[in-house]
């Protein structure tokens, strides 16, 4: 049996736990209680944060959702909709049209109150790609990975803005000498985990110099000047992750060197 409910103050943990990973650390656990305050402030802002498919009475998908206004580092504008994740991971749930439904679900239920739904695809590599996906549910192309769907016929010209984006290019100064900035967002809680691991593997290689470790969403500002790019580290951008162990420990070193 396949339900598809609003997510609401009551079910918020069920739509956290639809990306729970296989071990949960400290640092994740840290991470859904800022994506809990973060969800709880936009349901009380904006009444709305998307869906949650339940398959047999288990969470099984999510679909995450918030105005763009509601971004501080993005464009903010009034009639956009940003439709920021959909992931289906509980195997026996797949191949049943939950990610499809909910999709169709979520037009209908903002027609009428946002005229364009814009995303940023990301690949897991575990499904269809999000980009082919989207397409075929009526989304345009902007780039590979920006698309949007609109209900007027109008054209959305500027893509997506906010955190999920690879950083641009950024001219260091001389405050970013021997400093390291890393960013993570509320939305979720891979990031906060990621940005926990990046910093512990910083103190592994040079525990002497400063590191600073921000949320975006609390300081655009910083965030934003830099070129959106989520880790700085003497003011280059780093481009890895740090579940990628080896190769983010070889551009920390390249970077510190630099």
């Amino acid at each position: 049996m396949i339900e598809i409910r609003e997510v609401d103050e009551t079910n918020i943990d069920d739509m956290i736990s639809v990306c729970d990973p296989p071990i949960i650390s400290e640092a994740y656990k840290k991470g859904v209680e800022i994506k809990r305050i973060w969800l709880l402030e936009m349901l009380r802002t904006y009444g709305d944060v998307g869906l949650v498919a339940y398959f047999n009475g288990k969470p099984a998908a999510q679909l995450l959702t918030y105005p763009e206004k509601a971004d501080p580092t993005s464009l903010k504008r009034e009639n956009v909709l940003v439709v920021n994740c959909i992931y289906n991971p509980l195997v026996e749930a797949q191949g049943k049209g939950i990610a499809r439904s909910m999709v169709e679900k979520l037009i209908e239920k903002v027609r009428g109150k946002y005229e364009f739904l814009l995303t940023h695809a990301f690949d897991t590599r575990e499904f269809l790609s999000q980009a082919e996906f989207f397409k075929r549910l009526g989304f345009r192309e902007m780039t590979k990975e920006d698309l949007y769907y609109s209900f007027s016929g109008r054209e959305l010209k500027e893509p997506y803005s906010g955190f999920w984006k690879e950083g641009g290019e950024y001219r260091r100064n001389d405050e970013d000498i021997s400093r390291i900035m890393i960013f993570y967002e509320p939305v979720c809680p891979f990031s906060y985990l990621w940005a926990y691991k990046a910093e512990e593997i910083v103190k592994e290689i040079s525990p002497e110099l400063e590191t600073r470790v921000l949320n975006g969403w609390e300081h655009p500002e910083e965030f934003v000047s830099r070129g959106r790019n989520w880790m700085l580290v003497n003011g280059i951008p780093i481009k890895s992750l740090p579940i990628e162990r080896e190769t983010f420990k070889e551009e920390l070193k390249n970077a510190l060197k630099t």
